[in-house]
């Protein structure tokens, strides 16, 4: 019994770890300004969850980990979208902030 418990105990943990891998930090969002090209973004952020491109501009979008006194059950984390033009970040931002913000396709 107490190696089931182990071994459930190891799993859990496990897929906890592997799930928040793929999020960001809050703080690494901070970070984020206009005029970066998209691998000094990459640094911070990492792959992007997903992306839209239109002619001359590519919206990437995070998943970032709300910070530990922002978080309720039901909400541990925010979209944000980098957007580029030439290049260059040119808005970035929370994906849900307005409706005016980019929205993330689809993946």
């Amino acid at each position: 019994m107490k190696r089931t418990t182990t071994t459930m105990t190891m799993a859990l943990t496990i897929c906890l770890t592997l799930a928040a891998a793929g999020c960001v930090h809050g703080s690494n969002v901070d970070q984020v300004h206009a005029g970066m090209t998209p691998e000094q973004v990459a640094s911070l952020m990492g792959e992007p969850d997903g992306t839209t491109n239109e002619p001359g501009r590519r919206c990437d979008f995070y998943t970032v980990l709300k910070d530990f006194w922002s978080r309720v059950p039901w909400s541990m984390s925010d979209r944000y979208y980098v957007c580029y033009s030439e290049g260059k970040v040119a808005t970035f931002g929370r994906a849900d902030a307005s409706p005016d913000t980019p929205h993330p396709a689809k993946s």
